[in-house]
């Protein structure tokens, strides 16, 4: 059998169930199977509507577009291949609200057993007064991990097996193929928006980039590769195009790439010596931690210039570095002259700072 075949019942299935009414459209299944036969499916509307009422349902299906190879009967071919007209309808798919999956049927296991557990009281601890019925985002996150968890125990799976498809699941969720990606020209589109550079992007991951230079050069990026990680405060992370084209060049793309799990995590120290340069105008990268584990020093500093920035020794890094020490510190003490004495107090303010406060 070279096409699918697909069986879909009418009420609660292509509509909401109003019986003897058709009620409002259920546009999922609608459009799923619009895409189905696209692909060569072929569809049999399986109801309990008849006369009237089935004429009904199919015009009212083709208003949506649905329109069927067979109705309450198999198709020719199956007929002709069975001998007979079976009283079941022979399908690949059955779609019907009333449908009961195989897995409810089967005794369920200790895991399964305890992984309902597991889940319930995690909701009840989510959300402690949530009634009967109610959804709750967090909950219905619990509910589909159960599903998951669910489906690869009906496949099977324990120990070894349920690593490896953990380790599957976990890249298709990230983002990240399964394969290592070959520079080929099907895997590419082109996304070019400067003159002298022609610039794609990769279809099987769209956080990877390739510039060809009029030159011949080829450069690679992932923009999901590097993560910057302020040392001041370290729970805060965050991209720089200076940090990125540092790390490409010490630890560059090449082909076939099969990207890492963990990013490279670059530890900084950012600061600003004149204020007119905005947040920060000196930049030192201090060290990487590799997707391995391994601590890398690096210890290259850069300060601002006129289009970008410049590399500096680090001489020059910790003087820019003391100019900013005292520029906050000469700060701090005109807030303190400007407050009378009373910055840092535990009051809001002080009583000559309230008659003098602008109206």
């Amino acid at each position: 059998m070279e096409n699918k075949i697909i069986a879909v019942d009418f009420d609660g299935t292509l509509c909401e169930n109003n019986w003897p009414e058709i009620g409002e459209p259920k546009f999922g299944t609608i459009t799923y199977l619009l895409k189905e036969k696209e692909q060569g499916a072929k569809l049999i509307l399986w109801t309990c509507r008849v006369g009237e009422m089935l004429e009904k349902a199919v015009t009212w299906c083709a208003e949506h577009g649905l329109g069927f190879d067979a109705v309450n009967e198999n198709l020719p071919e199956i007929i002709e291949s069975f001998g007979s007209d079976a009283r079941k309808i022979f399908a690949n798919e059955y779609l019907d609200d009333r449908n009961v999956s195989l897995s409810v049927c089967r005794e369920k296991s200790n895991m399964q057993l305890w992984a309902e557990r597991e889940i319930e009281i995690a909701c009840e601890h989510e959300n402690p007064d949530r009634k009967s019925g109610e959804w709750d985002y967090g909950c219905a996150c619990y509910d589909s991990a159960l599903k998951a968890f669910s489906s690869l125990l009906e496949d099977g799976h324990s120990g070894f097996s349920i690593g490896m498809t953990k380790h599957i699941l976990n890249r298709l969720i990230e983002g990240k193929p399964l394969t290592p990606i070959e520079d080929t020209e099907d895997v590419w589109t082109d996304r070019s928006y400067r003159k002298m550079i022609d610039s794609y992007q990769c279809k099987r991951m769209s956080s990877l980039f390739k510039d060809v230079y009029p030159d011949g050069n080829v450069k690679y990026h992932d923009n999901d590769r590097i993560c910057c990680i302020n040392v001041d405060n370290p729970n805060v992370s965050y991209h720089s195009g200076l940090v990125s084209n540092l790390i490409n060049e010490m630890y560059p793309i090449t082909m076939p790439y099969f990207p890492e799990s963990k990013p490279f995590m670059v530890h900084c120290e950012e600061f600003l010596t004149d204020p007119k340069n905005g947040d920060f105008d000196t930049v030192g990268i201090l060290y990487v931690i590799k997707p391995d584990g391994e601590r890398v020093e690096i210890n290259r500093f850069f300060k601002e210039g006129e289009d970008d920035f410049i590399e500096i020794a680090s001489c020059e890094y910790e003087m820019r570095r003391k100019m900013h020490e005292e520029r906050l510190e000469k700060l701090t003490n005109n807030l303190k002259k400007d407050c009378h004495g009373c910055f840092g107090a535990s009051d809001d303010s002080c009583q000559r700072c309230e008659e003098e406060r602008p109206v």
